[in-house]
């Protein structure tokens, strides 16, 4: 195959003429598609659609300062995804289920799982940018879903106030218990300090009265202290220990120690007494206030459970849809056509790259690498037998056909410029490809301008022309080349002016021995003499050595290539078995081109009127 990286980049007009080569393929995908969707889209039972539009705020209505009751700490995302959730919640489906008797529906009690089904039919769609959520449901009864969209709506909102009821009724016996509690607590620590005032004989706080000249006492007693022992060594130093003076200051230095023990042993009691009044005091006030707390939330709770409030509410129900939303059939057969055409264009393209045949002029200069001397249209249109094929040129010369060949001739005549050539060899890569009656009628052509023409069937294992002309096959040119007969017996003249026939004659055992002969090459020696052009139908060249034989005794080989039947790699295949035999090879005519083509018409067009301009 040829690598793609050596295509040709296409245009826009390729492309149009790629989709109109593959015109059937294209209709066949755009209608069959078209067909299905549109039968289906009118043969389906239609799905209708209710809405109700629903709000739901994030945060609980205050109506009084309960926050702490209802656990309302989640993120908003979270929050409305849990929300989401539990619209579609088994347990919220079956209360409409119970609510709606849909249980007995048939729509839903055929199914091995209602609630699926139903879940299955209902959509949330929360709308961006806001905390609005539309609750779609969809089924084949208008009035019927409108119904259920507004029930649902209307459940879920009484569920959510029923579990917000509940969660105050909790927390009012929840905090009744703490209340209890804490209550006995209270009293607990109240008698406790109770009874260890009593015990203390503590008619007041320890902090309270004469804490301050308790404690100022002592630090009088240490510096009248200090005092008598300064008086004490001054007393010592002048009188010594004996004297009077010194007996009282002694005396009263003992009395201030005893003192001093005395009011200190004092502070320290009252110390402890006060921090073990703190302690129960502390305890007694904690509890109040706790105590306190609590019955003030549970007169709060108990309120707001009476209010039951919601933060849900129906902003839009739902309404009897005017039309269902599927199948969309305007929509349906509009995208259909485009898919349609779609695939079947690319189905087209996909043909055309995988295509590795010789379709155009360009793969014949491109790929091939030989000269394009023209090409012949289909005869399907003009022609209905091979014998009309082969003759159509004489039968008739104004057709597009006809036009063709003359200006295949144009091209072999530029092909043999500056060398006078008389023997021309037509062959091909395989049968089937029209080559006998590309040399009959351009031997036709060539005749009508008064040239003398001979065709020749060399076709020894497979003839035909004399079929096309309705001669005997016998005396031709295998008895001429054996020796059986004469050149000029062999020779047939046919019913048109100027043109002879050399048919193939009887079937020999060796074919190909025969050609080889130096016969062969003296009755084109001869032939020369008595014509101007020689025309030879030979063999497939891939199927026998025949035209290989021969391709080197000519003047120039032609090879005709069925336009989109024969691959590349095989045109490439006899062009190297050609070279091989040393042909001077002088280019490829296309047959059964389809004429209709806008390139093939103007490539036609353009060459021909060029050429008519060089002449």
């Amino acid at each position: 195959m040829i690598p793609k990286s050596d295509l040709k980049e296409l245009n826009f007009n390729d492309y149009l003429e790629i989709a109109g080569k593959h015109r059937w393929i294209v209709v066949t995908f755009f209608v069959a598609i078209v067909s299905f969707v549109a039968f289906f889209s009118f043969w389906v039972e239609p799905t209708y659609r209710a809405t109700t539009v629903i709000l739901i705020e994030r945060q609980q209505p205050k109506v009084l300062s309960v926050e702490e009751v209802y656990g309302m700490g989640l993120a908003d995302k979270e929050y409305y995804e849990t929300q989401y959730k539990i619209l579609r919640s088994r347990t919220l489906i079956k209360l409409i289920f119970d609510d709606m008797n849909l249980y007995l529906d048939p729509e839903f009690s055929d199914a091995r799982d209602p609630i699926s089904v139903f879940i299955s039919r209902l959509t949330i769609d929360p709308v961006r940018n806001s905390r609005l959520v539309n609750l779609h449901f969809d089924g084949k009864d208008p009035q019927k879903i409108t119904t259920i969209a507004n029930t649902l709506a209307e459940l879920y909102i009484k569920q959510d106030a029923e579990i917000r009821t509940k969660a105050s009724r909790d927390a009012v016996s929840w905090l009744m218990e703490q209340i209890v509690s804490v209550k006995k607590r209270l009293e607990e620590s109240e008698t406790a300090l109770v009874k260890y005032m009593e015990q203390e004989k503590i008619t007041e706080s320890p902090e309270a009265g004469n804490k301050d000249n308790t404690v100022n006492l002592p630090k009088t007693l240490k510096r009248e202290q200090l005092r008598l022992e300064v008086e004490i060594s001054e007393i010592s130093r002048r009188y010594g220990p004996k004297h009077p003076q010194m007996v009282k200051v002694l005396s009263e230095l003992e009395s201030v120690k005893s003192k001093l023990d005395i009011e200190t042993q004092n502070l320290i009691n009252l110390n402890r007494k006060a921090a073990q009044y703190t302690i129960l005091k502390r305890e007694v006030d904690s509890n109040r206030d706790i105590y306190e707390t609590l019955v003030k939330r549970a007169k709060e709770t108990g309120v707001s459970e009476q209010l039951e409030a919601t933060n849900i509410r129906v902003v839009d129900p739902a309404e009897v849809p005017d039309g269902p939303i599927r199948p969309n059939k305007k929509n349906n057969i509009i995208l259909a056509c485009l898919v349609g055409l779609m695939l079947g264009v690319s189905t087209a393209f996909f043909i055309e790259y995988i295509d590795n045949t010789v379709k155009d002029p360009d793969d014949v200069t491109n790929y091939i690498g030989l000269p394009f001397l023209g090409y012949v249209p289909s005869a399907r249109k003009e022609a209905r037998t091979e014998d009309e094929i082969d003759l159509i040129v004489y039968q008739k010369p104004h057709s597009v056909i006809s036009e063709a060949y003359r200006s295949i001739r144009t091209s072999i005549l530029f092909a043999f410029a500056g060398k006078p050539s008389k023997t021309i060899l037509m062959t091909s890569s395989s049968p089937q490809e029209g080559k006998t009656s590309a040399a009959i009628n351009l031997g036709i052509t060539m005749a009508n301008t008064s040239e003398k023409v001979l065709l020749v069937d060399a076709d020894l294992r497979c003839s035909r022309l004399h079929k096309s002309f309705g001669i005997q096959k016998e005396n031709g040119l295998s008895d001429y080349l054996v020796g059986n007969i004469t050149l000029d017996a062999a020779i047939k003249p046919t019913r048109i002016e100027n043109l002879s026939l050399l048919t193939a004659g009887s079937t020999p055992p060796n074919p190909a021995e025969l050609l080889h002969s130096g016969k062969m090459k003296a009755f084109l020696e001869d032939a020369i003499k008595k014509f101007d052009r020689i025309i030879i139908d030979a063999p497939p060249i891939l199927m026998v050595t025949d035209a290989a034989i021969l391709a080197n005794i000519v003047d120039g080989v032609i090879m005709l290539v069925r336009c989109g039947k024969i691959h590349i790699e095989i045109v490439s295949r006899t062009k190297q078995k050609l070279q091989d035999s040393k042909a001077n090879i002088l280019g490829v005519l296309l047959n059964n081109v389809d004429y209709g083509k806008e390139s093939y018409y103007h490539y036609y067009y353009y060459s021909d009127e060029e050429k008519k301009k060089n002449v």
